[in-house]
């Protein structure tokens, strides 16, 4: 179908009315408002709206990862200027800050954009968190203009969210040192772990999406080792997870929790109170302890505080 060519203030007035008389879920209206209807001599095309029933009618195989994260709302905004790249905003109301931040961490790949609470840029695409809200902004085409105009999209819609949120809870209880900061994943399920480090084929470690977890890095590239922490609904849950993952990981050494892979490094599980905490690829035994010891003092660390207040 070919392009009828239409003045820019035309069509910035047409967005402005399809995002006024098209919201198709409740929250759409609000989710839209934080997007810019043009940027620069680029001009908007009506928007996309999906929830977590329809984002594979968008985004096919990659939908999994936002309903993973319990994605509420998405909006998607294309932009347009006749002979250059098209842009394209997607922005998920994600239902909660901690969720925002984790399907941030999915792709931790890029430099840091400065945009929102976390951001990167690679390739064209910008993505950020900032309170409940995820957002993506990418150029079909990255140019010098297109880069810029990314930037600037992203730091509009950045500027037009009014809140901050807070991060995992859970990130506390890693401890500082020789951490990649960088390199820090929350989680909810099994598909997400393993995409990021193949643990096993079935779900020996019980997650499913009222589970909290954090995979982390720690040492450099050529010394590198994770610490994963679970955070179940109870203590009797915790428990279980824990014997389940010794009995299917270690079987050989359930009872004690640690044992030696293949690979020849260590691997670590301990359970307090509701946490199921493992150490993976550690150099050696005491090290593998250590870090187990210092993930769970910082724990004790936080109940006592608590307690005095």
């Amino acid at each position: 179908m070919k392009r009828v060519a239409v003045s820019a203030a035309v069509l910035a007035l047409l967005g402005a009315f399809v995002l006024m008389t098209e919201p198709i879920v409740p929250g759409v209206q609000k989710l839209a408002a934080f997007i810019p209807p043009t940027i620069g001599s680029y001009v908007s095309e009506a928007d996309q709206t999906f929830d977590a029933e329809s984002i594979f009618d968008y985004i096919d195989g990659a939908g999994e990862v936002y309903r993973s994260y319990n994605m509420k709302l998405l909006v998607s905004r294309r932009f347009h200027k006749d002979g250059k790249p098209d842009l394209v905003v997607d922005l998920f109301d994600m239902g909660s800050p901690e969720d925002a931040f984790g399907v941030f961490t999915h792709d931790l790949d890029g430099e840091d954009a400065r945009v929102g609470q976390g951001s990167n840029y690679k390739a064209g695409l910008l993505s950020f968190w900032k309170d409940r809200y995820f957002g993506s902004v990418y150029a079909e085409e990255e140019t010098a203009e297109t880069k810029g105009l990314v930037f600037e999209l992203g730091r509009r819609i950045d500027g037009a969210i009014p809140g901050l949120g807070e991060r995992p809870g859970l990130l506390r209880f890693l401890p500082p040192d020789g951490l990649d900061a960088g390199r820090v994943r929350f989680f909810h399920n099994q598909f997400v772990l393993n995409y990021h480090f193949f643990v096993a084929d079935t779900n020996i470690l019980l997650l499913d999406q009222k589970t909290d977890a954090v995979l982390a890095d720690y040492g450099s590239k050529d010394d590198r080792s994770k610490v994963l922490l679970a955070a179940c609904e109870d203590g009797g849950s915790a428990a279980k997870a824990g014997a389940s993952f010794a009995r299917a990981y270690m079987p050989e050494a359930a009872e004690k929790g640690i044992v030696k892979a293949e690979n020849g490094k260590w691997t670590a599980v301990r359970v307090y109170d509701r946490y199921v905490v493992i150490v993976f690829d550690m150099i050696a035994e005491r090290a593998a302890t250590d870090r187990l010891d210092a993930v769970v003092a910082l724990m004790k660390g936080r109940a006592d505080r608590l307690k005095e207040k």
